[in-house]
């Protein structure tokens, strides 16, 4: 069972822009409705550096002793840059949670990150993997979104409001930065 007032580092990334190879990558420190912190990292669109600069901007932040979820709208950011989410939760010792609106299709996500592959000559099939992995989780519908957790699903609903709040806001902040105004939704 998670205790009350639980701290949340909700992660987004910014828009692609076909003239960049790089986006920005937001993580909110998120409490009982309070934003406690910003940080950001730079991440290769469609690369495969998306998992270690969420540890390391975790690790940096003075939040880091706090953090005990890290929270995601989908594994695949800034493009097929897939996170490995067992990855993410051996290293900052938190769970994940991962918060989509429609229920991911692992076939689809394997089938692009093939043609990426394929196309670019990179090697995705650690990516590949972490995509496998993420979907043995299994899927949680609450408030109308899919939740992936190793959580169960009373924390889950728990959780639910502070982890959608948080991703929303990690979301608005990317775009604003990257834009200079923020628009969309999650």
């Amino acid at each position: 069972m998670l205790k009350k007032g639980v701290r949340i580092l909700a992660i987004a990334s910014g828009p692609i822009q076909t003239s960049k190879k790089s986006t920005i990558l937001v993580g909110v420190v998120f409490r009982d409705g309070t934003i406690e912190g910003v940080l950001s990292e730079s991440i290769a669109v469609n690369g495969a550096d998306a998992t270690g600069k969420t540890v390391r901007m975790a690790l940096r932040s003075r939040f880091r002793e706090q953090i005990k979820i890290v929270a995601s709208n989908g594994i695949a950011i800034a493009g097929l840059n897939v996170l490995d989410l067992g990855v993410i939760e051996r290293r900052l010792r938190v769970h994940t949670v991962v918060l989509t609106r429609k229920k991911p299709h692992e076939g689809e996500l394997l089938m692009a990150l093939r043609r990426f592959g394929e196309a670019s000559g990179t090697g995705v099939e650690g990516r590949a993997l972490a995509v496998k992995a993420a979907n043995l989780r299994g899927f949680s519908r609450i408030g109308g979104f899919y939740l992936q957790s190793g959580l169960d699903k009373t924390d889950l609903k728990a959780i639910y409001g502070q982890v959608f709040e948080s991703l929303r806001i990690a979301h608005l902040i990317a775009k604003g930065v990257s834009y200079g105004e923020s628009k969309g939704r999650i």
